[in-house]
């Protein structure tokens, strides 16, 4: 992103985050009685914290006995208000159309914010299976794949977490496992101990990086995938269970890519790097890169499916919609000309610690001769 267009960004958020704190506090002090400035300050300053909280966790500061309670406070603090902005505009709108008390109208704030929050909370650290079926030419028996992405490991999940999600994988019976990145995104949790149970995988495990690796330690997060059995893929191919499958390191998807300020700005893209990898035309080509970028450069380069995440599917409401403008490919299955694309919403969360209206989901592709 040019710096014009990011300095336009910074103005259009910042104020878009001026409104939003004018508006929760101006609402809540009329139903509470305190003093406007209190709210505004109030307000302004938990908003401030949550942000330079959620800004800051990854870093290596944010794992001490104060800093970790105190980073995962604060973005739970931003979760409610992001929600609680929401359903101050939800119920001043019905409140227009039908008029009712003060008291009612902040009983139904309270309650609202409340269940809404505990709902989004549990449902993010619920992840679910999801089946797809997708048919391949050239395949010649059936395969059970598992799709394990954006698990982002760190201030909210940790070993208990990941346990589950083996627990479910395994549960699958797979033939493969395909690890489409951001494993870790904070120091907080980035041990081998703490990924320890990707060794009850009984299938092999292929491992692509995304860009909360790199954020903490890409290099490192490799090289503890593969003391715990995972095979990183490194832009190379490797042929398993009938399956051709290319690894891409996160990159952008070619040298006037805009739609990704998180990828790597190098001479590495997908459009340069898809023809080294000798895509086959013998045998059905499965491509892990951690965005869904680039998919017109996979296409062409003959490959057959093409799995990723990194969306999060909007993760929540109303981000949901935006996300459907923002990625060409959003979550799900699409059809690209002859090559499937697959985006998962993943089984973690990134931000604020919830999910509302996307499911966390590790998910079973059932891959099968195409007739």
């Amino acid at each position: 992103m040019k710096d014009s267009g990011m300095a336009a960004f910074m103005i259009v958020f910042f104020a878009i985050i001026g409104v939003a704190v004018w508006y929760i506090a101006s609402r809540t002090a009329w139903l509470t009685g305190i003093r406007p400035l209190w709210c505004y300050v109030g307000f302004g300053a938990a908003l401030a914290l949550s942000l330079t909280a959620m800004g800051t966790y990854a870093a290596k500061f944010t794992t001490g006995i104060v800093m970790h309670p105190l980073t995962v406070f604060f973005c739970y603090l931003c979760a409610v208000l992001v929600i609680l902005l929401f359903v101050y505009l939800l119920v001043d709108l019905v409140h227009l159309v039908v008029p009712f008390g003060k008291g009612f109208f902040g009983l139904c704030v309270l309650a609202l914010t409340l269940c809404t929050s505990v709902y989004g909370f549990i449902h993010a650290a619920s992840p679910k299976l999801k089946k797809v079926t997708i048919a391949l030419p050239h395949l010649e028996k059936e395969v059970t794949a598992v799709q394990l992405t954006d698990v982002h490991l760190g201030h909210f999940r940790g070993k208990r977490h990941l346990q589950k999600l083996v627990d479910m994988v395994n549960s699958a019976k797979p033939d493969v496992v395909l690890f489409t990145g951001d494993f870790i995104e904070s120091w907080y949790n980035c041990s081998e101990e703490v990924i320890s149970p990707m060794k009850q995988l009984k299938a092999p495990v292929f491992f692509v990086d995304g860009n909360h690796d790199t954020y903490v330690d890409a290099d490192l997060i490799k090289e503890m995938c593969r003391k715990v059995g995972i095979r990183v893929l490194e832009n190379e191919a490797v042929e398993y269970a009938g399956l051709q499958i290319v690894g891409l390191d996160y990159m952008v998807a070619d040298e006037n890519a805009r739609d990704d300020m998180h990828a790597a700005k190098g001479k590495e893209t997908i459009k340069s790097t898809m023809p080294k990898m000798g895509v086959s035309s013998s045998m059905p080509t499965v491509v892990l890169h951690h965005s869904p970028m680039g998919a017109k450069y996979i296409e062409k380069a003959g490959a057959d499916l093409y799995l990723s995440g990194h969306t999060h599917g909007g993760q929540f409401f109303p981000v949901t919609l935006i996300n459907n403008r923002l990625f060409e490919y959003n979550r799900g299955l699409y059809q690209r000309g002859n090559m499937a694309v697959y985006v998962s919403c993943g089984s973690g969360t990134f931000g604020l610690p919830l999910r509302i209206g996307t499911d966390s989901e590790v998910t079973v592709i059932h891959l099968k001769p195409k007739e």
